[in-house]
C-alpha cells in the first residue's frame, strides 16, 4: 500500500534543503510524488519529507507562548502542524488547513452544535461556496506551508452512526417548499430498485454527490494549486459510496486511525484498494497513563516511555 505520512499526532520528518539551497531554487506549492513505487509530499523546495507534526495547536482553552511552543516542537522533532493550526504559527512550518464548521456533522459534537443542512438550497450551496474562498484566501497567504486542505471531521455519513442521526433523515424531515424535500421527492419518482442498494442508501449518495460537488469545485476554482484530501474519516464513518463520490476532487484520502499501538494495515489497505489514492494519516496518537489524569482511549499504554517505544514501531510499520 501506498502511504504519505503526515501522522497528525501527523507525522513530518523530512529532508529540507539546506539554506543555500532554498534561496536558490524557485519554490512551489507543497505536492505528491511517486518515488520508488511510494507516494510521498514533496516540499516546496522539491525535496520528499516525512510529515511529522501536530494537531490542534490552536487550543483555546489554554493561552501559550507561540514562540515557545514552536521551539519545542521543533527541539522535539516536529517539522509541521497539522490542522488546526492558529494563524501565529501558519508561517512558521507547513500545516494542513481544515475547517469543520460548513457542515457540523462530526460525530463527535454534542446536540447543541451538531446539525445538518439542506444542501440542495442555493442559499446554502453559496454559503459554502463563500466560506471555502475565505479559507483558501487565508492559507494563500502563507502559500508555501499549506500541505493541503482537508474538510468536515469525522462526519455522521453512514446511515447507521453514533449520533442517532443522518443526513436522509434530515432532508426528509423537511418541509414540502423545500429544496431538499423537493429533491427527495423527485428522486423517490425515478428511484429503482436494485436490489443491491436501499433507498436511503441511494439518496444518501445523491447528498453526498451534491455536498463534494460543491465543497470540492470551490476548493480547487480558488486554489488550484495545492492538496486537497477532502473529508477525514475514521474506520467507523469511512463508507465506500460516499468516499467513492469524493474521489473526483481529491488527491488523497484522509484516515484518522484508532489510538492503539498495533498499525491497522489490513484496514488501510482495504481503503487504498477501494481509493486508489494514497493516504494520508491524521490526528494518532498513542496515549498512556499519566497519573490521575482523565485520559480517554480504548486502551492506554503503561506509561510514556511505553508509548513511546510503540509510537516508534508503529512510525516503522507504517514505512
Amino acid at each position: 500500500m501506498k502511504f504519505l505520512f503526515s501522522f497528525v499526532s501527523f507525522i513530518l520528518i523530512c529532508n529540507y534543503a539546506d539554506s543555500s539551497q532554498a534561496e536558490s531554487r524557485p519554490s512551489k506549492p507543497i505536492s505528491l510524488a511517486t518515488i520508488d513505487g511510494r507516494n510521498w509530499l514533496v516540499d516546496s523546495h522539491g525535496n520528499p519529507f516525512f510529515a511529522h507534526g501536530i494537531t490542534h495547536a490552536s487550543n483555546n482553552r489554554n493561552a501559550f507562548d507561540f514562540t515557545e511552543f514552536s521551539t519545542a516542537c521543533k527541539r522535539l522533532g516536529f517539522n509541521a502542524y497539522g490542522y488546526g493550526c492558529p494563524p501565529q504559527l501558519r508561517g512558521d512550518m507547513p500545516y494542513v488547513e481544515s475547517w469543520n464548521h460548513l457542515v457540523p456533522m462530526s460525530t463527535y459534537r454534542d446536540a447543541g452544535s451538531f446539525h445538518f443542512i439542506d444542501i440542495f438550497d442555493p442559499k446554502e450551496q453559496k454559503r459554502l461556496e463563500i466560506e471555502v474562498k475565505a479559507s483558501c484566501e487565508k492559507s494563500l497567504q502563507n502559500p508555501e506551508n499549506v500541505i493541503g486542505y482537508c474538510w468536515t471531521d469525522l462526519g455522521a455519513w453512514p446511515l447507521d452512526n453514533s449520533t442517532g442521526n443522518n443526513w436522509v433523515d434530515f432532508i426528509k424531515s423537511l418541509p414540502s417548499n423545500a429544496p431538499g424535500q423537493q429533491a427527495y421527492q423527485e428522486f423517490v419518482t425515478v428511484w429503482k430498485d436494485d436490489e443491491t442498494t436501499s433507498q436511503d442508501e441511494a439518496f444518501l449518495r445523491l447528498i453526498a454527490r451534491e455536498y463534494f460537488r460543491i465543497v470540492g469545485t470551490a476548493n480547487r476554482k480558488y486554489d488550484p494549486d495545492h492538496l486537497i484530501f477532502g473529508d477525514r474519516f475514521s474506520f467507523q464513518t469511512f463508507n465506500p459510496a460516499i468516499v467513492e463520490e469524493m474521489l473526483p476532487y481529491v488527491n488523497a484520502i484522509a484516515v484518522q486511525p484508532y489510538f492503539m499501538e498495533s498499525f491497522p494495515k489490513q484496514k488501510l489497505d482495504e481503503i487504498h484498494r477501494c481509493t486508489g489514492k494514497p493516504i494520508l494519516l491524521c490526528d494518532f496518537a498513542i496515549r498512556f497513563q499519566d497519573g490521575d489524569k482523565n485520559i480517554s482511549a480504548w486502551k492506554l499504554a503503561e506509561d510514556s516511555v511505553a508509548a513511546g517505544k510503540a509510537y516508534a514501531e508503529y512510525v516503522k510499520a507504517a514505512l
